[in-house]
C-alpha cells in the first residue's frame, strides 16, 4: 500500500518519493538516447530500461574529434535502495578512480527528478541530478571536487533518434 501511495503521489506530482519506497521505475525518464553540446564539448548519454533488475548508462564525452572521457553506469535495485555505481575512463582506457567505482545512492526521486548522492564522503562527485525540463531534455547538475576545489559541471541533455 505505501509503494501504490507513492507511486499516486508521484503521477500526480504531489510529492517527492522517499528514497526508500523508489525503484528503478523511477528512473525510466532517462531511458534511451541522450545529447548535449556546449560549445564544441559534446556529450552523449544512453540509458537502457531495467532489465534484470539493472539499468546501464553509458556516457562518452567528445571535442574537436577526440574522446575526453568516457564513463559506464550500473544503476540497480538493492532492497529498498537504488543505487548507482560507475567508473569513468581517460582517452587511454585508464580509469579515473583509484579503486572501486563510484558508489551513489538515490537520495530523492520526485515526476522527473532523481537526486543521487555519494556514498563516500571523498567521492570527487557528491552529488549527481537529473531533472526533465517542461521541453523534455534533461538538466544535469554534478556537484564536483577536483585540485582546486569545489564547482558544478551542468549540462542539458536532448533527446537524439
Amino acid at each position: 500500500m505505501k509503494r501504490v501511495s507513492a507511486l499516486l503521489a508521484l503521477a500526480l506530482g504531489l510529492a517527492a518519493i522517499p528514497a526508500e519506497a523508489a525503484s528503478l521505475a523511477d528512473l525510466a525518464f532517462l531511458e534511451g538516447n541522450w545529447t548535449s553540446d556546449r560549445s564544441g564539448f559534446v556529450i552523449e548519454e544512453s540509458w537502457t530500461d531495467a532489465e534484470a533488475g539493472v539499468v546501464v548508462g553509458m556516457s562518452r564525452g567528445t571535442q574537436d574529434a577526440a574522446v575526453r572521457f568516457l564513463r559506464f553506469a550500473v544503476v540497480e535495485q538493492q532492497g529498498d535502495a537504488v543505487v548507482m555505481r560507475f567508473k569513468r575512463y581517460h582517452p587511454d582506457y585508464s580509469s579515473w578512480e583509484t579503486g572501486g567505482p563510484s558508489v551513489m545512492r538515490l537520495a530523492r526521486v520526485e515526476a522527473g527528478e532523481a537526486v543521487f548522492e555519494a556514498t563516500d564522503a571523498a567521492s570527487d562527485v557528491q552529488r549527481i541530478v537529473y531533472r526533465v525540463r517542461p521541453d523534455g531534455a534533461i538538466d544535469v547538475t554534478a556537484d564536483r571536487t577536483d585540485e582546486k576545489g569545489p564547482y558544478l559541471v551542468e549540462f542539458t541533455l536532448r533527446r537524439t533518434g
